[in-house]
């Protein structure tokens, strides 16, 4: 039996750093792997896959969620950065 599951799909500009919700998440798995302060290559792999799988589906979700406000930031912004 197949399953039809409809989502919503939005489609945005990857190079743009204000719609793109992956560079949020880059940030915050940065901000957790340099608070552990790594010492060496072998560590900092360790850190960055402990820290990944901490990361909350939900927060995932909620960055997405956000997208169509910070569209219309950047509308009102004329393209500038925006903050969020």
């Amino acid at each position: 039996m197949t399953q039809v599951i409809c989502v919503k799909v939005l489609e945005w500009p990857s190079q743009s750093t204000d719609l793109n919700p992956i560079e949020n998440l880059w940030a915050e798995l940065k901000k957790h792997v340099r608070a552990r302060r790594p010492t060496n290559l072998t560590q900092l792999h360790q850190l960055c896959q402990e820290e990944w799988a901490k990361i909350h589906p939900t927060y995932c979700g909620k960055l997405v969620e956000g997208y169509p406000k910070r569209l219309t930031q950047v509308k009102q912004f004329k393209g500038n950065a925006v903050k969020y």
